[in-house]
């Protein structure tokens, strides 16, 4: 994220498609939401307006919450999506134990989506109370969309 190419993004209006895609309410009033290239969103503390950015080598700063997609849909990262997935109602995926497993291998899952999730829409995946991931729900299943880094190779479940 190269400074020159950051802007302030509104945090009614990232709140607003967090709802609508996620019937989640989310209070970011304590963040600065940063958008950067490719659309990329990044919560930081408030404290970054006290830093002299231009003097600094910054790679990336913050944590990469997710990235807005065409029609105010939002992929969000594992982070971001642990961070609404708590209040989440809407577009939620509940796996059982074999599924989770598939799934954190990076497999795409052949399985019927609930009526709570929107084909073609971004979805959190969770096994009980631990939320994995945010993925791509088709009609016949889930488009893995994991990073490779993020994969379990071996799986310990």
């Amino acid at each position: 994220m190269q400074v020159e190419k950051i802007k302030v993004y509104p945090k009614e209006e990232l709140e607003r498609m967090i709802s609508k895609n996620y019937g989640a309410k989310v209070d970011l009033r304590n963040y600065v939401i940063l958008e950067g290239k490719e659309n990329k969103i990044w919560l930081c503390s408030k404290k970054i307006f006290e830093i002299d950015l231009k003097k600094l080598k910054v790679n990336s700063f913050g944590l990469y919450f997710g990235k807005i997609k065409r029609n105010e849909k939002i992929h969000l990262s594992p982070e971001g999506a642990q961070i609404v997935g708590k209040n989440a109602v809407k577009n939620v995926l509940e796996l059982n134990e074999n599924e989770a497993r598939k799934f954190m291998e990076g497999r795409d899952l052949k399985i019927k989506i609930p009526e709570n999730c929107e084909p073609h829409n971004f979805v959190i995946i969770k096994r009980g109370n631990d939320i994995l991931a945010c993925s791509l729900a088709l009609e016949d299943g889930v488009k893995n969309l994991l990073p490779k880094s993020r994969r379990i190779i071996s799986s310990g479940f």
